[in-house]
């Protein structure tokens, strides 16, 4: 059986569905070159031959090489975005199929644009961005609103919509900001040497579903304005395979759902596909498969929006196989083996089986207004028949969830896809009967989880808590719940969410301008230093720091939510805190009777101080 080298990392198909797959073509030895969860290491382990972790290598590249010597691979290939380049290298200088010298091209959308604008293709205006000052000319030059991305982001991550108001400079460190964690949590290119981050500004698309889908009459919503050509690169020659849909996205460009099969007309499929053609033929890629998007314009324009080197991810590549019956990861495995495979002659229009989606379960519903709540995610025992239709099946994708019995994260825009809570797999006998039920799951999961959540309560207690009887009973005429291990306390370095924020504060009783959004995110974004604390995803506490980070430092903040103190977090918080500058030293303003905390931490009485009060705001409405 010949070997196959599988490099793991974020983003990709769901393991649990890719894996089997490859290791029915051929033995898999996998390469990890990001830190992977639980769930991916269990079904990498379990479906490979052996596992070896490469995330801390000096050079991805030389590891790969190394690595697939070792084991004498005869293929080399990656489902994650951010490997696609060290892929590439790797296998040039193995001489084996893949995407080859242009992989770049596929990467950097900078480079993409500027490919595309060359050969003539339909791009939007746009200008590379690497500085503040580059960023300063873009806005003399583009028209706004423009967007601002990483050049080699996914996922809608880190995208800002820039209009003439926007403080510049308040973007600029806020997108270096997120796109360090990016980086930092695996989502950038596995690349050797330091990150330089890099950025592309463009003019927002004039898009439109006019001209392209039959107007929706009965007042339901309808499909988004934009679409995916999935195919594949052989040998330098491409074959599209399937045009899928969208629902529409939520602000500012975070997906929401893909699904197949399209219901556009072929013939305007078909326009959808000489355009991908284009696109794909101008990026000069050799062996890889490809996920290519563009917008839909007025007239039956389009405009090019990205071609990924690699295959959709979420369960794109399950709704391919099971709609129109080609599994492009078998394909991606033979072709990466040097098996030459066989293709439809034309780019396939109707499905033959089942609708299928990829839903993205998110804490807004489907227009973008953020849940009011957020309840627990017991989605191992949820009942999901009350949202959909007779026949509709829905399956959660367990490596793209969070953990099961977990709050639903608050939805970030800036984070885009990494607060999602979670991605579900649905199936209906028909295009139409999908669409309107993945609508109502957006719309109806909230109220559902809550409605669930409440069904294991007696009507009154709040946030999963029972009302208590005598003597410690539950208030139902059982003895005491035995004693349950808290879950843990994840400690980091982040910058939370405003909101998020302002309810914690609330919550303990600390001050700040609680009451305005806009001057929170700016406490929060200018701090040097914010740690947070979190129980299965929920904010519990954090600690804000001011310093010069040599000599003085200041503890502006320090909140532990009422619910989980007498725990020791607002002593770990601290500790982490001030643990790693023995040179610093650090003062606070102690608040709501906390002196006594502080003296027990170390810190000592300084009793000589003066303040320069805080003066109304004259920026703020009303004053």
């Amino acid at each position: 059986m010949k070997r196959l080298l599988f490099v793991a990392g974020r983003s990709g198909p769901s393991l649990d569905y890719a894996l089997p797959r490859l290791a029915a073509v051929a033995s898999v030895h996998a390469v990890i070159l990001s830190p992977v969860d639980a769930f991916a290491r269990a079904q990498l382990d379990h479906h490979c031959a052996d596992v070896t972790d490469r995330a801390d290598a000096p050079d991805p590249v030389e590891a790969l090489v190394e690595y697939a010597r070792l084991v004498r691979a005869h293929g080399l290939l990656t489902f994650s975005e951010y490997a696609v380049r060290p892929v590439a290298d790797a296998c040039l200088r193995l001489g084996l199929p893949g995407p080859g010298v242009n992989a770049a091209r596929a990467r950097d959308k900078w480079l993409m644009r500027l490919r595309w604008q060359r050969a003539g293709l339909p791009v939007p205006c746009f200008r590379q961005v690497g500085s503040l000052g580059d960023l300063q000319r873009a806005r003399d030059r583009l028209a706004t609103p423009f967007l601002l991305k990483r050049s080699d982001g996914a996922g809608s991550i880190g995208h800002v919509v820039i209009g003439e108001d926007t403080d510049i400079v308040e973007v600029w460190h806020r997108a270096l900001e997120v796109d360090r964690a990016a980086f930092r949590d695996g989502f950038g290119d596995y690349t050797h040497g330091e990150h330089v981050p890099s950025f592309v500004a463009e003019e927002l698309i004039a898009s439109t579903t006019e001209s392209w889908y039959a107007p929706q009459h009965d007042g339901t919503r309808g499909y988004g304005d934009y679409v995916s050509v999935e195919g594949m690169v052989a040998g330098g020659t491409y074959h599209p395979v399937c045009v899928t849909g969208r629902l529409p996205t939520v602000a500012p460009f975070t997906e929401l759902s893909n699904q197949a099969p399209c219901v556009l007309p072929e013939r305007l499929q078909r326009v959808v596909e000489e355009h991908a053609r284009h696109a794909v033929d101008t990026l000069g890629l050799d062996t890889c498969a490809t996920h290519t998007e563009l917008k839909l314009m007025a007239g039956e324009r389009v405009s090019l929006l990205e071609t990924a080197a690699r295959v959709g991810g979420a369960m794109v590549t399950r709704e391919v196989a099971e709609v129109f019956g080609v599994d492009l990861i078998t394909l991606q495995a033979r072709e990466a083996l040097g098996e030459p495979q066989k293709y439809p002659e034309r780019m396939l229009v109707t499905g033959d089986g089942r609708a299928a989606a990829s839903l993205a379960l998110i804490a807004t519903d489907s227009r973008g207004t953020p849940w009011r709540t957020l309840p627990r995610f017991d989605w191992r025992s949820f009942d999901w028949s009350p949202l959909v239709s007779p026949g509709t099946t829905v399956e959660v994708a367990e490596g793209s969830t969070v953990p099961d019995g977990s709050v639903m994260p608050r939805y970030d825009a800036a984070a885009a896809a990494l607060s999602i809570g979670g991605i579900a797999y649905v199936t209906a006998d028909d295009p139409a009967t999908l669409k309107a039920d993945t609508y109502r799951i957006l719309d109806g999961l909230e109220g559902a989880l809550v409605a669930a959540q409440d069904g294991r309560n007696p009507q009154g207690a709040k946030g999963g808590e029972r009302p208590r009887g005598p003597k410690g009973d539950r208030g139902d005429g059982h003895p005491p719940l035995p004693l349950r291990t808290p879950p843990p306390v994840r400690y980091a370095e982040e910058l939370p969410g405003t909101a998020e924020v302002t309810d914690l504060f609330r919550a303990a009783e600390l001050n700040g301008p609680l009451d305005e959004p806009e001057r929170m995110r700016r406490m929060l974004e200018t701090s040097q230093h914010i740690l947070t604390a979190r129980v299965d995803g929920e904010l519990v506490g954090l600690i804000r720091v001011l310093t010069d980070l040599s000599f003085n430092a200041f503890v502006a903040d320090l909140a532990v939510h009422p619910g989980h103190q007498r725990r020791g977090i607002g002593s770990e918080l601290l500790r982490r805190a001030t643990e790693p500058h023995p040179g610093v030293k650090f003062v606070v303003h102690p608040g709501n009777h906390s002196g006594d905390f502080y003296r027990k931490q170390g810190f000592e009485s300084a009793p000589e101080c003066v303040a320069l009060p805080r003066r109304d705001n004259p920026t703020k409405e009303g004053r």
